[in-house]
């Protein structure tokens, strides 16, 4: 009894602000093609910490993102974003870099918080989100949150939420 208990015990998921500091961790992400493979983003030379550092200087200086680490009690485990934030809508972004974490609810948790943040505090009235067609886990997660399928193309489906489509899972 006691060993389930334990295993079914939520996380303690929350998000902050990235920090400049945050660089020594995720540049390992980022070199972990496993990590980064459902993402966007293919890197063909290794990511330095001078790139991540340079990296994250910029993004938290820009006015128009919310880029945030993803926390398991202290331990930082992946980011989650708001960019390309404008009048009413933003576009969603999130990896989790730490693989122990994978299939534990944390994405969907920090999803959550994120959301919230966009609509009661940003006063957004939709978040998009692109995701790789084979990303099915994510695919799947995205639509038990609320968001819904605008359009695909051939490598990615184009999905968005709004305030009353948000789903408490």
């Amino acid at each position: 009894y006691e060993k389930n208990r334990s295993f079914n015990r939520i996380m303690e998921v929350s998000i902050r602000p990235l920090k400049i500091e945050d660089a020594y961790t995720s540049v390992k992400w980022r070199n972990d093609p496993e990590v980064f493979k459902y993402t966007g983003n293919t890197y063909n030379h290794e990511i330095t910490i001078q790139d991540e550092l340079l990296w994250i200087k910029k993004v938290i200086q820009a006015k128009d993102e919310y880029r945030c680490a993803i926390l398991v009690g202290n331990q930082y485990v992946g980011n989650i974003y708001l960019t390309n934030i404008c009048n009413t809508s933003a576009i969603y972004h999130i990896f989790l870099g730490e693989k122990n974490v994978w299939g534990k609810g944390v994405a969907r948790q920090a999803s959550q918080l994120i959301l919230m943040y966009a609509f009661n505090s940003l006063d957004l009235n939709s978040v998009e989100l692109h995701v790789k067609m084979n990303n099915e886990r994510a695919r799947e997660l995205y639509k038990r949150i609320g968001f819904q399928e605008t359009f695909r193309d051939e490598e990615w489906v184009h999905m968005v939420i709004t305030k009353s489509d948000i789903r408490d899972i």
